[in-house]
């Protein structure tokens, strides 16, 4: 899985968080959200695709705090089921980092709300 955050500006608690699933691949894809690791998830309504954007103030907001959020994918060559790593969820990403998960980039927005 490919992990981006994008901080706010001025604001190191709220992010943009971009999660890729499976990059350069065909297939089908259903995101979940589970308490427990050891647990089949939740399906997320309409979360189909290879990406799920979302926001800390979102995370907050739809009841996430605390769940960890994971992809299951087929390939649609190999027809195997695969499942991504688990992301411990949190309105603040200093918390997501200090769950364990490790972003590929993480940039902050500027005054102009530009990517730097």
């Amino acid at each position: 899985m490919i992990k981006y955050a994008i901080r706010l500006h001025k604001n190191n608690r709220d992010a943009v968080l971009i999660f890729h699933a499976a990059p350069n691949l065909e297939g089908h894809f259903q995101w979940y959200i589970t308490k427990d690791k050891n647990v089949v998830g939740q399906p997320i309504e309409d979360e189909l695709y290879e990406s799920y954007i979302t926001h800390t103030k979102r995370i907050k907001e739809e009841g996430y705090e605390g769940l960890y959020l994971y992809c299951k994918f087929n390939y649609l060559e190999a027809n195997k089921e695969n499942t991504t790593e688990f992301i411990k969820l949190s309105s603040d990403i200093t918390k997501i980092i200090e769950s364990g998960t490790v972003f590929d980039e993480i940039s902050p927005f500027d005054e102009n709300g530009q990517i730097t």
